[in-house]
């Protein structure tokens, strides 16, 4: 499913600027994940926050990347993607991601699940996808995801609010 959105009459109609919704975005709590993907032999990753659940029957999950990423393009022709939820020791992971190295990968622990797709170790979660459905909307692409693996460990996980990284503290160790 491929479906294009025209954002340019949506935003005709409703006075608000980038910066301020930027600002109150930033205001929100996102887990930190580095959406990973591999084609043709060649991997690579992005730190990302926009991820969202879609649906447990049948699990699928969303994912936002802007089209200018690198890690786009391969995304799209593989369509197989894993989503890593960071943990509260892998902020190096996060900042790493988020910038532009020819050698991501360089000295991090991954696995390769049955499509070549690079799973962080010591991520607190990661969600293996086939990709079941794309749209463009404004500067970015969601893509929709069909969950076909996955795991979780007792691992607390990385947060971003407000321009940083924080790590959760459970209630039961604050008390």
């Amino acid at each position: 499913m491929n479906c294009h959105v025209d954002t340019t009459r949506i935003g005709d109609r409703i006075a608000f600027d980038a910066q301020r919704f930027r600002s109150i975005m930033r205001s929100m709590v996102a887990g930190v994940t580095v959406i990973t993907t591999s084609h043709e032999g060649r991997a690579h990753g992005m730190t990302a926050t926009a991820f969202s659940s879609v649906s447990a029957e049948p699990p699928t999950i969303l994912i936002v990347l802007n089209r200018s990423t690198r890690t786009h393009p391969l995304l799209s022709a593989s369509r197989h993607f894993v989503v890593n939820l960071l943990a509260e020791d892998q902020i190096e992971l996060g900042q790493r991601f988020a910038g532009k190295h020819d050698n991501q990968f360089d000295g991090v622990s991954c696995a390769e699940n049955d499509f070549g797709v690079p799973v962080i170790e010591g991520s607190a979660a990661n969600l293996e996808c086939v990709t079941v459905g794309e749209m463009n909307v404004g500067t970015h692409t969601v893509f929709i995801g069909r969950v076909t693996g996955g795991g979780v460990s007792a691992i607390s996980p990385l947060v971003y609010h407000d321009g940083s990284y924080k790590v959760v503290t459970s209630r039961d160790a604050a008390q």
